[in-house]
């Protein structure tokens, strides 16, 4: 019988990991046998199709892993077990963001997600947060990659699951070092290896000691960092990841390129070249022979710039002689659309054809719809900062205007403002400036509630949107934006440095208030808190 509490449905899973690394053909049999028992037994039907597609998932096999976990889905439903379904909805959306298929992943994850906090379940909730926080990962979203990570790790920390807590330690590390700080991202590598060691998690080792590595190289510690890779990539060879062997080859030679050590990344990236085109990984091998060339010329070594530069324009010849083929097959899909529309004597005997014909349209406009969604967040996303733009934070304050006078709730806008952020400017210059307004959102995003919202107005001025409060819970929410700035100095290029907000606050006053009327108050407010000397709050009037 398959566990029905969340912890042990994650430990079971766990096992069946361990199983499929030394005998992956067997546990997959063992796997499609246990589906067969609970189907004729009528029971734990659900669970067992998360299992196998779980397993399916850590082999790669993504199209498998989709059908299986589907019936989960629906098998879990069926039988009313939430604690399956939060798995398998989770385990889904972790495939969609694997195979890009992301609008369809964040639905899943945000289902998921609200079944967890319904049923009070902080474990899968915690589980679900850190996969969240990949999920931004993958977009190199890194404030909220930093933010759902964090979430996690705090949730997780109170379960005796320090696999997961490994996971949201390293995660955690790469978030903050895409944001510049590299000695905290340490800080937390060096939290995680040990748990691992500990654990056995030779993939988890690896994975932190290479990024550890990357954080050495950024800190100009080229020595140690390429230790710290050459241990993750030995560990790779012991388990046989042969992807993430090649993939580390290849990133400890770019970090070394990026370092000047041109000759010392040769030897390197040759390793990631013999990896890359014995697994016939395109993108690596790419990416690699790109880098050669780079350091060969660097290096004097033009013959062999040149070849691997000719090697690399082939391959890019044949990925685009493959998307033009790949063009022409759409057509000629379209064409026996069309034909087979027409022919109506023969509709029956093409009724397998026209499917598939159906199945790659769907596919298309699929396609069109993600990269639809991806240019409407683009256009309502600051570039710099990762949060909403100011058009973006506009159409929220609408919404929550009609909401609220609809409903009868408040709400409260805010106005924040970087105390002499010219300064910081003028004196730090404006890659400080603009670090400060990356960690500035970043802290503003861990501080609100997941209900209410955050922009960049423009410049160093930021809008929220406070849902849901009266006057006291508005003034609590600028306090608590206020110190979580004043807290600790911000870690930039040019050492520490301490930063202040002043913060204005305007409260939804009822039926027929204007977004105009609510930024001029908060506006007032703002210029009120900095008269009075920063680094404070301030609340607007209620008839101003």
């Amino acid at each position: 019988m398959a566990p029905r509490y969340p912890v042990e449905l994650d430990a079971c899973v766990e096992g069946w990991y361990a199983r499929a690394e030394t005998d992956a053909e067997g546990t997959l049999a063992a796997l499609a046998a246990d589906v067969e028992r609970a189907r004729a037994s009528g029971t734990d039907i659900g669970a067992a199709h998360l299992n196998y597609g779980n397993v399916l998932l850590r082999l790669s096999k993504t199209a498998e892993a989709l059908a299986q976990l589907a019936q989960a889905v629906e098998a879990s439903r069926a039988e009313e077990d939430g604690v399956v379904e939060m798995h398998a909805l989770m385990a889904t959306a972790k495939t969609l963001t694997v195979t890009g298929d992301l609008p369809m992943a964040l639905a899943n994850f945000q289902e998921g997600l609200a079944l967890a906090r319904r049923a009070g379940d902080r474990y899968t909730e915690g589980l679900l947060l850190a996969n969240l926080g990949f999920f931004h990962g993958r977009l190199r979203e890194a404030a909220a990659y930093e933010e759902y990570t964090r979430l996690a790790l705090e949730r997780l920390r109170e379960f005796d699951n320090r696999r997961a807590v490994v996971l949201c330690l390293n995660n955690l590390a790469g978030a903050v070092s895409w944001l510049g700080r590299f000695d905290e991202a340490m800080v937390f590598y060096d939290e995680a290896l040990p748990i691992a060691v500990a654990l056995g998690l030779k993939r988890g080792q690896a994975l932190i000691l290479g990024g550890l590595g990357g954080v050495l190289l950024r800190l100009a510690r080229v020595d140690e960092g390429t230790q710290k890779y050459l241990e993750s990539i030995a560990l790779l060879r012991e388990i046989g990841d042969a992807v993430l062997v090649t993939r580390h080859y290849m990133l400890l030679g770019e970090s070394l390129v990026g370092a000047g050590r041109h000759a010392d990344a040769l030897p390197f990236l040759a390793e990631a070249v013999r990896g890359a085109e014995a697994g016939s990984f395109e993108l690596e091998l790419a990416m690699a022979l790109e880098l050669t060339s780079k350091a060969s010329e660097a290096t004097g070594d033009l013959r062999t710039a040149l070849d691997a530069l000719r090697r690399q324009v082939e391959l890019e010849k044949a990925a685009i002689h493959r998307r033009s083929e790949e063009q022409i097959e759409n057509l000629k899909l379209e064409h026996r659309l069309a034909a087979a529309k027409h022919d109506a004597t023969a509709r029956a005997a093409r009724n397998a054809e026209l499917e598939a014909v159906n199945a790659a349209l769907r596919a298309s406009l699929e396609r069109q719809h993600v990269l639809q969604a991806e240019l409407e967040r683009l256009a309502s996303t600051d570039v710099l900062t990762g949060l909403r733009n100011r058009r973006s934070v506009s159409d929220v304050v609408e919404r929550e205007i009609a909401r609220a006078a609809r409903t009868g709730r408040s709400f409260a806008v805010l106005l924040a403002d970087v105390d002499h952020f010219k300064r910081i400017n003028d004196v730090h210059g404006h890659a400080v400036g603009d670090a400060v307004l990356v960690e500035l959102a970043a802290r503003f995003r861990a501080t609100l509630r997941i209900s209410d919202a955050v922009g960049r107005w423009g410049g160093e001025e930021f809008c929220v949107v406070v849902v849901e409060v009266d006057v006291a819970g508005a003034e609590r929410a600028a306090e608590r934006l206020r110190a979580a700035v004043a807290k600790r100095p911000f870690a930039t290029a040019g050492g520490a440095l301490p930063v202040t907000v002043s913060v204005g606050v305007a409260m939804f006053r009822g039926a027929g208030d204007t977004l105009a009327r609510l930024l001029h108050a908060a506006d007032e407010a703002l210029y009120a808190a900095k008269g009075a000397g920063r680094d404070r709050w301030c609340l607007a009037p209620v008839d101003a």
